[in-house]
């Protein structure tokens, strides 16, 4: 490894590019973390230029002493092969975030510096930013060329005609009322093109907008470029300095410093890479997963490009009307698994992981645990990339899911019940078996039994991890067939850490458990509403249920019933109250609301009543009949004029019906609508 001492106008001042390659991760700096803190590092060098200029005009200058110098870090990185009529290239192993800013901020300055009158510092940038070429290539001009998904903002961004007007237009914070996340390129190109402005202007991004407020310029200008499609100028009106320009120029000549390291035969750049990988923004799990498998692509000599775009680009790009391919957010957003929030990327690759061992890991270890299981055999690189390809599409369908299938509504039940911990065997399953499938139906139904059996029964999910991983290594062994081996697996489970209820046990409690406490109000919601869904048939003229989020529980007999005049208690009061304060989340008192009745309705009486002029007031009963919902048939009954401990038991019993049908065990068919329809109306 070569080692060089630079600064940042050497870096960029020989015709070469430096370019990212395709595999790895697009531009992730923020302005809060890693752009406004580089900024103010330079500002602090210019200020020292300044004060040395200032120092030596007096007359002082041969007392003083060098200025101290700022190190950024390293750029790692390896020289491409040259071919002739290209421009001579670098890979950039490690610091392609730094580098890509750097050069961000140069064509900020040269932006800022052609507003100046009689100077040549933009004009003296202009080789920086720009390799004068000819090329065969129109991208080697640039002097950064990033990966797909920046390779758009920064033609926009290097383009001499592009003001800073066009590039608010382009990429504007916000559509009639929709916010609109600008590119973290674009916002940082923003940021150092304002703050090379305020510079020019005497103005410190570090300093409080005024006396009374603790707010700062940089603050101020972060917030616009969030919020505004137009950034305003820090300083409007003010003159433009030449010689803080020249300052400027002086700190990124000689005050600024880099170390770059250029990689020879020997040195393995995965090896740099992983020793190399924490410095700036940390990556995820899953950028070290995809160097990995592609330098390993390149070592055996694999067209990297052809690999990418066939099998790991849409982690990355997705396709975009106006621009070509656009940064696929979806990956890297955040989800929640069990107590812990990652990026679903990083999140796919913890399951698919565990579904290829067969192993529980930890999720601070994927990318160690990912390249253990890698290098226990030889793999197929072509074979491999596809599996992980069609795995991330059937990850999506489970926390993601679209349409009104079975499938979707397994996921949501899923999700509801909060066991992600099943996403390993969901992956196995759906990898082995078609989508349509009676084994894959039969499979997903015993899991969904079981599942939701052990969460109206009360029972633990901290033995899922074991439990789970045994029934993935049933399932993956080639001997068996999968379906079968899931079920025998779950039937054979018989201690409280793991059985599956059976109907008797489901049924009672069903009938007896206080679920809105037990289960919490959005474990309710899905069971509710996974009853409602299976009532749906052919009837109803559509399979469409309102999401969870659409959707809330509402208590018929009110929760703040001790207050109400219309729901009063018997004679012998303490048992009577303790009665009913039992039955109040049970799940005979629990419904589903497209919207939530207004609390006059909520907290009124039950049954219709008649004002002082003979007109008819409708009740909650009338109210609960009048909803589209299926699971509200019930309040549509003619006979029931109050409700009380009696009247919960007696729902509480349909709806336990309606569940046996909706999660036997085991599932051997799917229940028919409009036997769940009957039970969940007390017909």
């Amino acid at each position: 490894m070569q080692p060089t001492k630079t600064t940042i106008t050497g870096l960029f001042s020989t015709p070469l590019q430096y370019q990212i390659p395709i595999f790895q991760r697009g531009y992730v700096w923020t302005l809060e973390k890693q752009v406004a803190p580089l900024w103010a590092d330079i500002h602090d060098r210019a200020a020292a230029v300044v004060e040395r200029n200032a120092l030596v005009l007096q007359g002082n200058g041969a007392t003083l002493k060098p200025l101290q110098k700022h190190f950024l870090g390293s750029i790692v990185m390896t020289p491409m092969p040259s071919v002739f009529g290209r421009a001579a290239a670098f890979e950039v192993i490690d610091g392609q975030q730094r580098s890509t800013t750097l050069q961000l901020l140069l064509l900020a300055f040269r932006q800022a510096a052609l507003q100046l009158s009689n100077s040549p510092v933009a004009q003296m940038i202009e080789g920086l930013v720009r390799n004068a070429g000819p090329y065969q290539c129109q991208e080697d001009h640039f002097k950064v060329w990033p990966t797909q998904a920046g390779q758009d903002e920064m033609r926009c961004l290097a383009d001499l005609g592009t003001t800073e007007l066009d590039v608010c237009a382009r990429y504007p914070a916000q559509e009639g009322r929709r916010r609109i996340e600008r590119p973290l390129m674009v916002q940082s190109w923003l940021y150092l093109y304002h703050g090379c402005l305020a510079w020019l202007r005497g103005i410190d991004l570090g300093d409080p907008i005024n006396s009374a407020s603790d707010t700062t310029w940089s603050d101020q200008l972060i917030s616009d470029i969030r919020r505004s499609n137009w950034v305003a100028p820090l300083g409007n009106g003010q003159a433009l300095d030449n010689d803080r320009a020249e300052a400027l120029y002086m700190a990124l000549s000689e005050q600024v410093q880099i170390m770059t390291l250029t990689l020879e035969t020997e040195d393995d750049p995965q090896i740099i890479f992983e020793t190399l990988n924490a410095r700036g923004e940390p990556l995820l799990a899953s950028d070290l997963v995809r160097n990995f498998v592609f330098l390993e692509a390149a070592r055996q000599g694999k067209a990297i490009d052809e690999l990418y775009q066939n099998y790991w680009g849409p982690f990355d790009l997705v396709p975009d009307a106006g621009k070509g391919a656009a940064a696929n957010v979806y990956w890297r957003q955040k989800e929640r698994q069990g107590r812990l929030t990652y990026p679903r990327i990083d999140l796919f690759f913890f399951n698919y992981t565990v579904m290829r061992s067969q192993d529980s890991i930890l999720a601070t270890h994927v990318f160690q645990s990912f390249k253990a299981w890698w290098q226990k055999q030889p793999r197929d690189l072509e074979t491999e990339l596809e599996r992980i390809r069609k795995a991330s599409e059937h990850f999506r369908e489970l926390v993601s899911p679209e349409g009104t299938g079975w499938l979707a509504e397994f996921a949501r039940l899923v999700k509801s019940l909060d066991v992600g911990t099943i996403t390993p065997i969901y992956l196995a399953l759906r990898e082995r078996l078609d989508a349509d499938s009676p084994e894959l139906r039969q499979a997903l139904g015993d899991l969904a039994s079981y599942l939701t059996r052990r969460a109206v029964c009360g029972l633990t999910t901290k033995a899922y991890n074991r439990v789970f991983i045994r029934i993935l290594v049933a399932i993956c062994d080639p001997a068996n067939e999968p379906a079968a081996a899931l079920r025998e697996e779950l039937l054979g489970f018989t201690s409280q850490s793991e059985v599956w209820p059976d109907d008797g046990t489901f049924r009672h409690a069903l009938k007896t458990v206080s679920a809105y406490k037990v289960l919490r109000p959005a474990k309710t919601c899905g069971i509710l509403r996974a009853l409602e869904y299976a009532a749906r048939g052919s009837q109803q003229g559509s399979n469409h249920v309102p999401v969870q989020t659409e959707l809330s529980v509402e208590h018929v007999m009110p929760q703040s019933w001790a207050n109400l005049p219309d729901y009063v208690l018997g004679d012998d009061q303490d048992d009577a109250r303790l009665a009913r304060e039992a039955s109040l989340h049970n799940l005979g008192n629990l419904t589903l609301l497209t919207q939530p009745l207004n609390s006059s309705v909520s907290n009124g009486p039950f049954a219709d009543g008649v004002d002082s002029g003979g007109v008819v007031i409708p009740g909650k009963r009338s109210q609960l009949g009048k909803s589209a919902l299926l699971i509200n048939t019930w309040f549509q009954q003619g006979n029931i004029s109050v409700w009380n401990e009696e009247e919960v038991a007696r729902r509480a019993a349909s709806l336990a019906s309606a569940a046996l049908l909706v999660w036997p065990r085991p599932c051997d068919a799917a229940a028919r609508p409009e036997q769940v329809a009957v039970a969940l109306s007390g017909r």
